[in-house]
């Protein structure tokens, strides 16, 4: 696809982004901008595609983080395709890339002589310890599970009467494009104002610490591990947490003096009395309160299905929610409503099994929705190096031009999709 095909809908049409990265935090990062209009261009390497093209995640990886972007290889360690990248950079507004501390200035393609090129430039450099510091850990490799435990977010997902897990799978690597969005676009800002350029420098392990919320100083100021995390407080208070019901189950959060005495008359407990005092902030479970109310709330839930209890206790104004599975999701009333779950006009998919057969495809819908210049998905995820002769013709280099770029195995294209997302 060549550049005066992708539409120009959302809040950043017009805007150019160049991505050039592997996983999950450098690409999402780019489709973030992406879904809100910008032309972003992933650039991969000829002899290392990215894995969500590949076998390990087939297609469904892509279409979660690839949606609304070209794709193009490009060998930028060799002459001819070091050319070619200092030409789309000449004519792109960020760029980000993900990789070893210093990898690109090892290359000879720092940010000075990339300013050169282009003088407003915004550069992302995303590394897993960032791009200063010790060298010990500015050259070590990283991965989501330890970034999230050098952040502090897998001590704070457990105890020592357990083991520590990561959240979940790529939590810090939403974190970290997230981070790196907003920080590309306030510097894109401060550029078309000053003329010059920026350079940030993000690393994984703090994007995770900077999520931490007041648990973390409670246990470095107050010296009390004990008040480290939500998953704590659910620990702790009566009352917070997941309740299985006669079907399904819910997650109740019953802190704050309100919510408490709410809670408590509900379950017909003796609020306000020396059995049960009131005007207490949570209810911890060890104590007498604590054994009463948590009795009588899971009594409470065994009777009721999920959907019950949730309709229930937001009645009477205590936060609850089911514990929704992901085809709870598909029918939802609010997720409906909001179409937070879509399926583009715009794009088609195959049917994997049924060749010929369209696939209605259900994703995350784009966030945050916008009023008066609404972006739209309109591409899914393409397979490395789809757009590779476009992009290489918009940058001004003709038919032979391009065709020695493959010959020399500078860039490589594969013609066919990932068996899981073709396009029709």
């Amino acid at each position: 696809m060549k550049r005066s095909e992708v539409p120009q809908k959302g809040l950043l049409q017009g805007v150019r982004v160049a991505v050039s990265a592997i996983s999950v935090a450098g690409p999402f990062a780019g489709e973030v901008m992406a879904d809100m209009g910008a032309d972003v261009i992933q650039i991969e390497n000829p002899r290392n595609p990215d894995y969500s093209h590949g076998s390990i995640n087939p297609g469904w990886l892509g279409e979660s983080h690839r949606r609304n972007m070209r794709d193009i290889t490009l060998d930028v360690t060799k002459p001819l395709g070091r050319e070619a990248f200092l030409r789309l950079i000449g004519e792109t507004d960020i760029f980000i890339e993900a990789s070893k501390g210093g990898q690109w200035e090892r290359w000879g393609l720092d940010d000075e002589t990339l300013w050169k090129v282009n003088p407003q430039l915004v550069i992302a450099h995303i590394t897993g310890y960032g791009q200063t510091g010790l060298s010990e850990y500015t050259s070590r490799p990283s991965y989501d599970p330890i970034a999230q435990a050098f952040s502090g977010l897998v001590y704070s997902n457990g105890n020592d009467s357990m083991p520590y897990f990561p959240i979940a799978d790529n939590v810090i690597d939403y974190y970290t494009a997230l981070f790196t969005a907003t920080g590309c676009l306030s510097a894109y800002i401060n550029a078309q104002r000053t003329g010059r350029g920026e350079s940030l420098d993000v690393a994984q392990y703090e994007c995770g610490l900077r999520t931490l919320c007041q648990y973390m100083l409670q246990d470095i100021m107050e010296h009390n591990p004990e008040k480290r995390s939500l998953w704590m407080a659910a620990e702790l208070v009566a009352g917070t947490g997941s309740y299985r019901c006669r079907e399904g189950s819910v997650f109740i959060m019953s802190t704050g003096a309100v919510v408490v005495k709410k809670l408590a008359e509900l379950l017909g407990l003796p609020y306000g009395t020396e059995a049960f005092p009131g005007g207490t902030y949570a209810v911890y479970r060890v104590t007498e309160q604590g054994k009463m109310l948590e009795e009588a709330l899971l009594k409470l839930c065994a009777g009721h299905s999920a959907g019950e209890m949730e309709t229930l206790l937001n009645s009477r104004g205590i936060p609850c929610s089911q514990v929704l599975t992901f085809k709870d999701m598909l029918t939802n009333e609010q997720y409906i409503a909001r179409d937070s779950l879509t399926t583009s006009p715009s794009v088609r998919w195959e049917d994997p099994e049924n060749p010929g057969r369209p696939l209605q495809v259900r994703m995350p819908n784009i966030v945050p929705r916008v009023k008066n210049s609404a972006p739209e998905i309109w591409r899914n995820g393409v397979d490395f190096g789809f757009d590779t002769r476009d992009v290489l013709g918009d940058l001004g280099y003709g038919p032979e031009e391009i065709e020695a770029f493959f010959e020399e195995k500078i860039c490589v294209s594969r013609p066919d999709f990932c068996p899981q997302y073709k396009h029709l």
